[in-house]
């Protein structure tokens, strides 16, 4: 017996040192990527808006931003101690470091599939390096399948991951309400079947915290000005269940890379599983809690804003917090049939079979933020830029841009720079997608602007970029001299040209 023990202690040890490897490889190989990445605008856009805001005038703001705070609150002690633009990188290192350990260590897959996913795109790259919201939603969901079976003893911590939760994006809005939602229906469950109101009491304690982080999220997107893409109105019901049919097909193409025919086969397969774990488990928020959050996806693209990659990878946070609810109601005590085992372990391999795919799709030459440009490509010369600007152009200099949020790039890392807005005259910062912010200009008007404006300069700098808001049908400026151009094109199309111009 004693033999037995010391070597199952040994077993565990080994598995436990396999995995600290695995960890510490996915550390290592997202520092490598990240030491390779090149900020771009949306990055910077949340840096500056953080750097200069207030917290009431960042409130205000967000409702053009399409984001909520969280993220933007996060950041801005850093922002505002003056550290450099490149911390936000490490902020979304470190919370999905959190995030991959906890995965590795406490979820109750199949170690070999964990260690998989751990390398694909849900974990690595797109919320690791390039640093965005998204990242949040990957750590809250996995929280909140860590505390599941806690959640009615750790009530405020739930509902605090709960109201976080909808403060990090607005997709994650579904999964966060359909999850209170439960919540609460099956605590009032046991309200009913005791005859008691402590259920209810003990719970009232957590779940105020999403229902008012709701009615914030409500306030800050107040009077959005956005239009929808799709008018019920004008195209008719029909239309709308085939547009949205047809976006739910494109969110398994765009993570897979596959073609229609094998996303309707994992999504049968899928479906078919859970509904049938469901049936087993006798507990359907699983289920829901996934249908939820794909349907609002795929509706949001077509009613509202047309998601992308980033947004579609947080649907891989939801199928594994659900798979993870799941074993923890099979622990709860039903469903311990071998077959309840094996529909499971089967969504693992789905899960596994996606990660390789989205890995798949990850070394495509044709995917701007693939593998091969994440290491060896360019994504933004909004670095490069700024470096020949702090290197030869003094801050006092005069410095005119001809897109805002293009240049919000070059300018997050330029801390004392100030950069003039062409189109409307005025110092630009963050990108408000404002009117004042489309406006246009002549190569003359400009020069006038400049004359009248700063009557002791002999000349200034003209920062140039795509979607110009610079009207030059004569070329004026093709005869200006040319300090710096970028040398190749970028991922994200931000290539710069810096212009001396003589007054």
């Amino acid at each position: 017996m004693t033999f037995k023990i010391v070597d199952i202690n040994k077993q565990k040890k080994r598995k436990n040192l396999l995995m600290v490897i695995v960890f510490l490889g996915y550390l290592i190989f997202n520092g490598i990527l990240l030491a390779r990445h090149e900020m771009w605008r949306d990055e910077a856009n949340v840096w500056l808006m953080a750097r200069e805001l207030s917290p009431f005038a960042l409130l205000k703001e967000i409702k053009y931003q399409g984001h909520p705070c969280l993220w933007y609150f996060l950041l801005m002690p850093f922002a505002k101690l003056g550290l450099p633009f490149r911390t936000i990188s490490f902020v979304s290192y470190i919370i999905m470091a959190v995030t991959a350990g906890l995965f590795l260590y406490k979820a109750p897959f199949y170690k070999p599939i964990k260690a998989i996913v751990l390398f694909s795109p849900a974990f690595t790259y797109y919320y690791t390096v390039i640093a965005r919201n998204y990242c949040l939603i990957a750590l809250l969901l996995i929280l909140l399948a860590v505390y599941y079976p806690k959640r009615n003893d750790k009530c405020v911590l739930f509902g605090l991951l709960l109201g976080l939760l909808v403060q990090s994006d607005v997709i994650a809005l579904a999964e966060a309400g359909v999850i209170s939602c439960f919540w609460l229906g099956e605590n009032l469950w046991q309200c009913y079947k005791r005859k008691t109101m402590m259920p209810f009491w003990n719970i009232l304690r957590g779940i105020w915290i999403p229902l008012c982080s709701f009615i914030l999220l409500i306030l800050q997107f107040y009077h959005v000005s956005d239009s929808p893409v799709f008018r019920v109105e004008s195209f008719g019901k029909l239309e709308l269940i085939r547009e949205v049919r047809n976006h739910s097909y494109q969110i398994l193409e765009r993570l897979s890379g596959r073609e229609q025919s094998f996303c309707f086969i994992f999504f049968l397969l899928s479906i078919g599983f859970m509904l049938f774990a469901t049936l087993k488990l006798r507990n359907i928020q699983a289920v829901t809690v996934m249908a939820s959050a794909f349907l609002f996806q795929a509706v949001f693209s077509v009613m509202v804003y047309q998601l992308h990659i980033w947004h579609f990878l947080s649907l891989c946070f939801v199928f594994i917090w659900a798979l993870w609810i799941m074993y923890e109601q099979r622990k709860e005590g039903r469903g311990k049939e071998w077959i309840t085992g094996a529909v499971l372990g089967g969504l693992q391999v789905l899960l596994l079979v996606l990660s390789i795919c989205m890995f798949t799709r990850w070394n495509d030459k044709e995917e701007s933020s693939g593998l091969e440009n994440a290491l060896y490509g360019s994504y933004s010369d909004g670095g490069g830029t700024a470096e020949y600007i702090r290197e030869n152009i003094a801050p006092d200099e005069l410095i005119v841009s001809v897109n805002v949020p293009w240049a919000s790039t070059v300018l997050a890392y330029l801390p004392g720079y100030d950069f003039y807005y062409a189109g409307n005259g005025q110092k630009e910062s963050y990108a408000d997608w404002s009117e004042e912010q489309s406006g246009e200009i002549s190569f003359e008007e400009l020069a006038v602007w400049a004359r009248k404006n700063f009557p002791d300069k002999q000349e200034f700098y003209l920062l140039d970029s795509n979607q110009s808001c610079l009207r030059d049908p004569e070329g004026k400026l093709e005869e200006c001299q040319v300090l710096y151009k970028t040398g190749e094109k970028t991922a994200m199309a931000e290539e710069y040209i810096v212009y001396l111009i003589k007054l």
